[in-house]
């Protein structure tokens, strides 16, 4: 490079709002303006940003209608991480990740769905033994 020859610097957008606006079309809105496509068939049925709904979503399933639930507290086998396991046998292998999704949100802490039920990380059993009887689970069996 020679000396004294200045480098193309980045293009500074104006944060005073002096620039044109931004422009939140969608592509096919764009190809119908500029002609290269006649019409949409298919009109979007989601707004902008909202994600599909996930297999299984907002399925919460009926706890009342299952028989036992046990929650157990264990260390072995985890790296000495606490864990609080929940199994019930009358619950299907379906409804359990909506029920650790919804567990995970309202309990705070981490879960996820292992052969044997449920995963909560974290000792976390009388907290969950409350939140499963308000969502209407009739035998809530606590053990170590």
């Amino acid at each position: 490079m020679k000396k004294g020859a200045k480098m193309a610097g980045k293009k500074r957008i104006p944060i005073d709002g002096s620039s044109e606006p931004l422009s939140n079309t969608l592509l096919g809105d764009l190809l119908v303006e500029k002609g290269l496509v006649k019409e949409l068939a298919v009109k979007p049925s989601r707004a902008a940003g909202e994600k599909p709904p996930l297999p299984g979503e907002g399925k919460m399933p009926d706890l009342s209608r299952v028989g036992k639930i046990i929650l157990r507290v264990q260390r072995k086998g985890r790296g000495g991480k606490t864990v609080t396991l929940l199994s019930c046998a009358g619950l299907a292998a379906v409804d359990l990740e909506p029920l650790a999704r919804e567990m995970r949100k309202a309990l705070g802490c981490g879960s996820r769905v292992e052969e044997e039920g449920i995963v909560l990380q974290g000792d976390v059993q009388e907290r969950a033994s409350v939140w499963l009887s308000e969502r209407g689970a009739a035998r809530i069996v606590g053990g170590s």
